[in-house]
């Protein structure tokens, strides 16, 4: 498993990319800046190829298919409930200086909505209950909330990150609740963290795990609130860590049967989608307190991607699909079937790492 431990080197920690080898997860905290983002577009390639080499190996019904149309293939069509829901959509690119919004049903490829400037080395987007933004802004080590619901708005404050990297975040409120942040490493524990921050006090407390170097995602729970992480440790091996209540040295889940570790997020019946960027696959879980039980999946992506949201109704999951520069589009019904309706590209990059994507507002659980 070092390939993925470097390639996720790569993509997600330009600012501190010069410590990450295939020998081994380790992090220099020395390089930033310019000079961090050209020593992660040199490992770019290097990355990509093997990424590829890992989803060719799969068998033939798991596949990634390759770039699709942009509006859509063949036989799919766009389901009439998906056209009816409300809200926008919010795309990071990790080496772009902006956060675009889409509209939310985007089947004719339409261009971004507006923009939200100002970022750098994003990873994952995400928002919370009322459609707010939440950038965990890998290259200034900072959370920035934004005025959300597709409109780009404001911001409406910065969370300095003492703990480490941030990559991904989950939120019911971020405006005044709390906010779970994924750090892919950790500036004073080693490996990686799970930290709980506020707009108000900043960030209090930082949860570790022996199954937790790199961190990749996060997610929170409703009610009661839980929060899981997923990570490798440091031998390579993928892992999923329950933390009840949010607290304590966390629980390995069992039951979780990703080859690789992605994004995490949570649907209105409150089971766990997870991305497995490896095999260009999502599984839902139940449970996972700390037994998983597959409710669905596993299911293939139209392209790898290490990030991915459900919309507020749980009707769609879009996903960043890196593989191809584009943003896939499905009809989720879980546990039935998860079926691609479209992708789209307008205004983004393949070169910039299409790395995250979120729904505003997020998933009512």
């Amino acid at each position: 498993m070092r390939l993925q431990i470097s390639g996720l080197c790569a993509v997600i920690a330009a600012g501190l990319i010069a410590g990450c080898s295939g020998s081994g997860p380790s992090m220099n905290p020395g390089a930033s800046g310019n000079a961090g983002a050209a020593q992660s577009r040199a490992s770019h390639s290097i990355f990509l190829g093997r990424w590829s080499a890992t989803a060719s190996v799969l068998p033939a019904a798991l596949r990634p298919t390759g770039p699709m149309p942009l509006h859509g293939r063949s036989g799919d069509g766009i389901k009439p409930n998906f056209m009816s829901a409300a809200g926008g959509l919010y795309v990071s690119q990790f080496y772009s200086t902006e956060i675009l919004a889409y509209a939310h049903q985007n089947s004719s490829n339409g261009p971004p909505t507006c923009a939200i400037p100002g970022v750098l080395f994003p990873n994952d987007v995400a928002s919370d209950d009322k459609g707010d933004v939440i950038d965990p802004d890998g290259g200034s080590k900072t959370i920035m909330i934004y005025k959300g619901h597709g409109k780009c708005g404001s911001l409406l404050g910065t969370i300095n990150d003492p703990y480490g990297q941030p990559v991904d975040a989950s939120s019911q409120n971020a405006q005044t609740g709390t906010i779970a942040v994924a750090n892919l490493f950790s500036t004073n524990e080693g490996g990686g963290t799970i930290s709980l921050c506020t707009l108000a006090s900043g960030c209090t407390s930082n949860m570790v795990n022996p199954n937790m170097w790199e961190v990749i995602g996060v997610a929170m729970s409703r009610s009661p609130s839980d929060c899981w992480a997923t990570a490798y440790n440091s031998s390579g091996t993928p892992s999923l860590t329950w933390f009840q209540g949010c607290t304590g040295a966390g629980q390995t889940a069992t039951g979780w049967m990703n080859s690789s570790p992605g994004g995490l997020d949570i649907d209105k019946s409150g089971n766990i989608v997870s991305l497995d960027p490896a095999s260009a696959t999502a599984y839902v879980y139940s449970g996972c307190n700390p037994t998983c039980t597959l409710v669905g999946g596993p299911f293939a992506l139209e392209g790898q991607a290490i990030y991915g949201h459900v919309n507020r109704q749980s009707m769609a999951l879009a996903t960043a699909d890196f593989q191809n520069g584009q943003v896939d589009v499905y009809d989720y019904d879980v546990p039935k079937s998860l079926d691609y309706m479209f992708s789209f590209n307008n205004g983004l990059s393949a070169s910039d790492e299409v790395l995250g994507v979120a729904y505003s507002p997020r998933s009512h659980q």
